[in-house]
């Protein structure tokens, strides 16, 4: 199984998944979940304030995502709180903590479950991205043909409305030829009269 080296760890996207977790710090616990999670850290929401620099046992879980059981299940560390404030809703209280959590070892295998799932997740959200992309191109090209079509209609409108334009014009150089014809005949007629 592929561990992963400090310098691979900086560069890893969070991904937003919410997993439950256990935090133990200063002889206390209590249990949290987080917003995002890559190797490198963890946002996490939680009922109780942290000082930052606390150091922290945590456990989190990952869920079933595949049969093979060593890939899920508990994953246990340690980390270091780097960040805490208040979450507060538009006009009321803190509802909660939000962490920012440093994860500085894991325990064997817990990294592997953890490269592994969030690998998953990673994948299934490049899948709907994918999947999203795809539906917006259909949409445009759908947009398109319609705009394509309204323009042939309007098109063939306009050739119509042209058509009998120039084809009443033509009857009425028709009539006016005609009249002429037949004033010129009319005015040969009374001239030999």
């Amino acid at each position: 199984m592929p561990t992963i080296t400090d310098k691979d760890r900086r560069r890893q996207r969070r991904i937003r998944v919410q997993l439950p977790v256990r935090l133990d710090f200063n002889n206390t616990g209590g249990l949290a979940s987080t917003k995002n999670i890559s190797l490198l850290g963890a946002c996490l929401n939680m009922d109780k304030e942290i000082n930052p620099g606390t150091r922290v046992a945590l456990s989190l879980n990952i869920p079933r995502y595949v049969e093979d059981d060593k890939m899920v299940g508990e994953v246990r560390g340690e980390g270091a709180v780097v960040r805490c404030q208040p979450e507060t809703d538009e006009g009321k209280e803190s509802s909660g903590y939000e962490l920012g959590v440093f994860f500085s070892d894991f325990m064997p295998p817990g990294e592997d479950k953890l490269i592994h799932y969030l690998d998953h997740v990673a994948e299934q959200e490049a899948k709907e991205v994918r999947k999203w992309v795809q539906q917006y191109r259909d949409r445009i090209k759908k947009h398109k043909r319609e705009i394509a079509k309204k323009r042939r209609l309007i098109e063939r409108k306009r050739k119509a409305r042209l058509e009998k334009r120039l084809k009443k014009q033509l009857e009425k150089e028709a009539r006016q030829s005609s009249r002429k014809q037949k004033n010129k005949i009319e005015t040969y007629t009374a001239w030999q009269n």
